[in-house]
């Protein structure tokens, strides 16, 4: 039979209770440590965050996102400038192109009116034939828009149309009036590209006036 000593029982309650505080002081501490770490975690998080949100990070961001919209803008717009030009000029080339192709025609008319001249005895056919050059001459002008400026004798002087030359005073027309034309003037799709060449008749009653 074995025999316990109650001092010895006591003292191994003892030993067990305190192997269970140090191991509660231990693990209490592991929490506390592992609460710490989450804590700082969660800190450098909403730290992370309020630097994201910062005014003059997102200013500076925006900036820069202008910044760059800005050159592509610039950068679309001058080709639409060179593209927009190239047009122009190509137009341009494509209607004079054909502004000289029809007065190519003319051209090649007159040359068959001088050969005919050249032996021609009849100077009537000649003048006919002149004065059909005239015509398609002027009917190539009026397709592209170009007017004579009427500037009868006897028509009113207008200065917007008419350029005075020379001043006639004459009693024979009224005052003011077309006397002779010296040089036709031209305007092309209702604009003045050449006024008329004239003089003008100036009353000597109204002169003295």
């Amino acid at each position: 039979m074995k025999i316990f000593n109650k001092k010895e029982n006591t003292d191994s309650k003892e030993d067990t209770l305190a192997a269970a505080e140090n191991s509660a002081t231990r693990n209490s501490g592991s929490s506390a440590e592992e609460a710490n770490g989450t804590q700082g975690n969660s800190e450098e998080v909403f730290t992370s965050s309020e630097a994201e949100k910062n005014p003059e990070a997102l200013c500076q961001e925006e900036n820069q996102i202008l910044k760059d919209q800005l050159i592509r803008l610039a950068a679309d717009f001058d080709n639409f400038r060179k593209r927009t030009a190239r047009q122009i000029d190509d137009n341009r080339k494509a209607v004079l192109e054909q502004v000289i192709l029809d007065f190519l025609e003319v051209t090649d008319n007159f040359d068959r009116a001088l050969e005919s001249a050249k032996t021609a005895e009849d100077m009537s056919s000649i003048v006919s034939g002149i004065e059909q050059l005239s015509k398609q001459f002027f009917s190539i002008l009026e397709k592209y828009g170009v007017e004579k400026v009427n500037s009868e004798k006897a028509s009113e002087f207008d200065p917007h149309r008419h350029e005075a030359i020379q001043h006639v005073e004459t009693s024979e027309v009224p005052d003011n009036t077309i006397v002779e034309v010296y040089k036709s003037g031209y305007v092309l799709n209702s604009k003045v590209i050449r006024p008329a060449m004239v003089s003008v008749a100036r009353n000597p009653d109204e002169a003295g006036k």
